[in-house]
Formats: structure tokens, sequence, C-alpha cells
């Protein structure tokens, strides 16, 4: 070996030396993955936090003991004046240190969120480093941690559930929509300062479902949107993803009849004239027929027809929705904000006086149905001759 081979050798054995490798490395089993977040009033001291974290459990090794029908979770309850003295009194149950880029939910009960601003008690999710903005968001009817006692039906841990609950109700029946802290967070710094949340219900019963929404008006909750006025209300977002509308029949209006949205696009102008606001809606939409039991769409002018028979039932709910909204004086719609980026320098002077404009804002909506499919390729009721 040549002395230039050895002195590299040398050196690189001498560099090697001075390396400190992984010297910030954490091993897995210092680690808890969180899976979900309950947030709640403290039923012994009002004045404080009740943080309920739920944990994915390690998988059992195999051959080792243990019963296959164990929960894949476990939940953790601690308190605290804020939620990050709450998170970090997790380690004094657990043994490990809370581990946040796993988290599928955070449910904030209907009582706290009502009290308290929803963007104060998120602080620390927004802050940290380790939890996404894609970290799903909800509102409970009674104590939040209820909702992560109860059993999935599918999934394995009753988080991911109701994640998947709040995803799928969005997507396949619009009487909900999907929140999570990026959206949540844009809508609660937004010049309108409204947003909404998905709303579940029903933990008691061991059941867990996504019904409608709250609204939250300045940081806290102030009211609710049924299931059926959160359709109405995706449609005027352009957020619809496919849902039912029930036809009532013309002789008999406790039978009706359903019709599948499959598609609805969405174009909302909003024209300012000195401060009054005057809102121009287009919503078309198209779908087929799901049952039809006392009506035949055989020939084109029925369907003609019944596509305007449709259009009425959807109208009558946006007109609902839109007069509900402007009742509770809060703009889910986000009007003040598409005033604010066009007219820039009114809107310092009408923002105080936002929530009064907006209630008397004028509505001129039209709705446009095409039917494309009667399915079956029969367009009359099934079982009618």
């Amino acid at each position: 070996m040549s002395r230039k081979s050895q002195f590299s050798i040398c050196l690189l054995l001498s560099s090697s030396l001075l390396l400190s490798g992984c010297w910030d490395h954490n091993e897995l089993p210092i680690y808890a993955y969180v899976q979900a977040i309950a947030l709640d009033i403290s039923e012994d001291n009002e004045n404080m936090l009740e943080l309920t974290t739920q944990f994915i459990k390690p998988a059992p090794k195999i051959g080792s003991a243990g019963g296959s029908g164990d929960q894949a979770f476990v939940n953790i309850g601690t308190e605290g004046d804020t939620v990050f003295e709450a998170v970090r009194d997790i380690t004094n149950h657990l043994g490990r240190k809370a581990q946040w880029s796993h988290t599928r939910i955070i449910l904030i009960s209907e009582k706290l969120a009502e009290s308290r601003n929803i963007g104060e008690m998120l602080e620390f999710f927004y802050r940290d480093h380790e939890p996404r903005m894609l970290i799903n968001v909800g509102v409970t009817e009674g104590n939040a941690k209820d909702y992560l006692k109860a059993k999935p039906f599918i999934e394995n841990t009753i988080s991911q559930q109701l994640k998947e609950v709040g995803k799928a109700a969005h997507q396949y029946s619009s009487k909900t929509m999907e929140v999570n802290l990026l959206s949540l967070g844009r809508q609660l710094n937004s010049e309108s300062q409204t947003s909404k949340i998905p709303y579940y219900k029903n933990a008691k019963s061991g059941e867990a479902i996504v019904s409608g929404l709250v609204t939250v008006n300045k940081g806290k909750v102030s009211g609710h949107i049924t299931p059926l006025q959160s359709e109405a209300l995706l449609m005027l977002l352009n957020e619809f993803g496919s849902g039912i509308v029930e036809i009532p029949c013309s002789d008999n209006p406790n039978l009706k009849e359903a019709v599948e949205v499959s598609s609805a696009k969405t174009d909302l102008k909003t024209k300012l004239e000195n401060n009054d606001v005057k809102v121009h809606v287009n919503v078309n939409l198209v779908g087929s027929t799901g049952e039809l039991k006392c009506t035949s769409v055989i020939k084109s002018e029925r369907v003609a027809t019944y596509n305007k028979k449709v259009e009425k039932v959807v109208l009558k709910n946006i007109k609902s929705t839109i007069s509900q909204l402007q009742e509770d004086k809060i703009d889910l719609l986000g009007l003040g904000n598409e005033i604010y980026r066009r007219h820039p320098k009114q809107w310092p002077k009408m923002k105080k006086q936002w929530p009064e404009i907006f209630s008397n804002a004028k509505f001129e909506v039209h709705v446009k149905m095409n039917i494309k499919n009667t399915g079956a390729d029969i367009g009359k009721p099934f079982f009618k001759k």
C-alpha cells in the first residue's frame, strides 16, 4: 500500500471520531401516538380544561400473550388551565411522550365552545410543530370525552371512524361538511369572523353520528344548521358533493319521491351599491331519479316538468337557509370577505355594521335542474302498470 493511500485511510478514520451520530434521535418506545383529542370543561373546576387523549396501542408481537378482543386504543384524562399543561401531564399517566403527527380528530364539547374562544383553545395545535393542519375538528352534543368511549363499527378506533363519518357525510349526503385545522383557522381569521364546524350527537346511545353543523361567531358557538340546511349551505358555497332531494307527491304530500343530485355548480356574485348588498346566485344541478311513486317521466316534456318540480323544492330550501342566516346575522357565505377583497377602502367603514348589513342583503336565487337518468330504463313507478 502506498504512503499516500495510508495517509488517506488515517485521515478518514480520524474524521469519523469527530462524528456525533444521531445524537438527537428518540426511539419509538419513547412515544405514544395520539389518535384523537376531546376537550371539555372540568367537572371539578369549571375554570379548568379537561383533556381526554386517545392513543393507538402498539400491535403485540407475534406469539405474545394477550386476548385478540382487546381494544386497539386507550384513553388518558388530564386537566389544566391551558391545553399545553394538560398535554404535558399525559406522561405522568402513560410514561411516554405524546406524538401528534397521526392525530385524526379534535372534538370540543358544545358547552365549552359556547363559553370559550375556539381559536384560543386550539392555539397549541396551531403553534406546535407536530400536529398537522389536516386534523379534523368537530363539536359535540354533551361531553366530548364520551365520544371517545364509543365502540367503532368497522375501523380499529372510534377516532378513525369519526373522521371517516365526517368525510363520507360531506361527500355522499352533503348533510355536513368536513372541517380541519387549516380551513377552520382561515375562517376564524377572516374578515367576517364566522365559521362552521360539524356537529356530532348521540354518544350516550353508543352510536356517534354527525348531524349538520354548528355556527361559530367571533370564536364561539352561536347556533346550529340542520342537516337539510347544510345541503343548501353547501350548494351556496359551491362545496356540494352529492345528496338526495325528496319531492312530495302533488296528490299526497306525505308520499315522497327521491332524486339524487350528483353534481352541483354554483355561481355567486356580490354587488355593492353604497352600503346595500345585492347577491345573485345561479345553481346548476345534475342528477337522476332514485324513487318514483307518483310521477311518470317517460316523455321528454314530463322530464322537463319534473325538473321544474325539483327546482322548486331546492329553491325553497335555499331561501329558507338564507333567511335563517340573515335572521341570526351570521355570514357563513363569506360575503364580507368578498367585499373586503373587492372594496378594501369601503370595508373598514362597513365592518362594525356588517352583521346588520348582511341581514338586510337582497338575494336573487335561480336553480336549474337537469335529470339525465331515470334508472332501470323505465320512466314511471316500477310497480305501476
